[in-house]
């Protein structure tokens, strides 16, 4: 199965001489983009960010490019594209599993925190170890902290014991 790797620049074609060449089906699986000297000097940092978080919206860009400027006396193997569809779509299920994985782990998080109202916990902080019932638990941005007396904003991480 083949990859699919970003270009090193994915140029507005209004704005830039950016052109494409098709695949070469005998050596090469991954599309390349090829750019004008001026172009690629001045999207390096785009480039650079591009490679590292490439999302659904910039392969669906990249793969309208790679279309687009084709020669159309040498179009690009259908095999390729069905296998970068598919790679797409397995990138945004991928996506949709991650989002629903991180909302469960908030809820776990929070539940967890809940489940220790009432309960004795000792927790560790600069100041050394403490000890205490739990009285509230808050909820933020950050995630759920607990309040243990008149301390409050523990974050369950440094509970080191439940009672």
């Amino acid at each position: 199965m083949s990859t699919i790797t970003a270009p090193p620049a994915v140029a507005d074609p209004a704005t830039t001489a950016a052109a494409t060449t098709p695949p070469d089906t005998a050596t090469d699986t991954d599309a390349t983009t090829k750019t004008t000297g001026a172009s690629s000097a001045t999207s390096t940092k785009k480039a650079d960010k591009a490679s590292t978080e490439l999302d659904k919206d910039a392969f669906l860009k990249i793969l309208v490019e790679q279309l687009r400027h084709q020669d159309p006396s040498q179009p690009g193997d259908s095999q390729q594209y069905i296998q970068q569809m598919t790679q797409y779509s397995m990138l945004e299920q991928l996506n949709n599993i991650s989002t629903a994985m991180q909302g469960q782990k908030i809820d776990t998080a929070n539940t967890t925190a809940l489940n220790l109202v009432g309960h004795t916990v000792t927790w560790k902080d600069t100041d050394g170890e403490h000890s205490g019932v739990v009285d509230k638990v808050n909820f933020t941005q950050d995630g759920a902290t607990i309040t243990v007396g008149s301390t409050s904003g523990i974050a369950l991480s440094t509970v080191t014991e439940v009672r």
